[in-house]
């Protein structure tokens, strides 16, 4: 076993390691992380609640893209039903639509994806101690759905 120079103390040597990087960031690594999850299960039982992971499953990622999917579907049936006579409700979107459709849908999906985001990220948390973030994330794939068929019946209707 070798030992550092005795001018050199461990300390030193230590810190001389942690100053030089050898991680390249390439394509690769990005790529390789997109199929190699760091942490996919939580390390301890007890940490069930309030922690992090890395992939949180098939069922959570198929709920957030129904729901990323059921938002383009109800910007456009806004402006379909808004173009036929009708009247939006949300004052903000009335007035994005006002304003630029465009800006209406880019900030209806940045909302929304903003929001699913914060969600997903806190997949394992509950809000005050007795709503758990994932059964708020699959709860919203049947009420989106409920509007797009509510906006469906509308539309019958004009």
């Amino acid at each position: 076993m070798s030992q550092p120079p005795p001018s050199e103390t461990m300390d030193d040597h230590s810190n001389d390691q942690r100053l030089h990087d050898r991680r390249q960031p390439s394509l690769r690594t990005l790529l390789g992380s997109l199929r190699h999850y760091r942490r996919r299960h939580l390390r301890r039982e007890d940490d069930q609640l309030n922690s992090y992971t890395d992939w949180y499953g098939h069922w959570p990622f198929a709920a957030t893209l129904t729901i990323i999917l059921l938002c383009f579907a109800d910007a456009f049936l806004t402006i379909v039903l808004l173009s036929k006579g009708a009247v939006e409700l949300n004052g903000l979107m009335d007035w994005l639509i006002q304003r630029d459709t465009h800006m209406f849908a880019i900030v209806k999906m940045s909302m929304t994806g903003v929001a699913l985001i914060i969600l997903v990220m806190h997949f394992n948390f509950r809000i005050y101690k007795y709503v758990a973030v994932r059964y708020l994330i699959y709860a919203l794939v049947p009420l989106y759905s409920l509007l797009i068929f509510h906006e469906l019946t509308m539309l019958a209707n004009i």
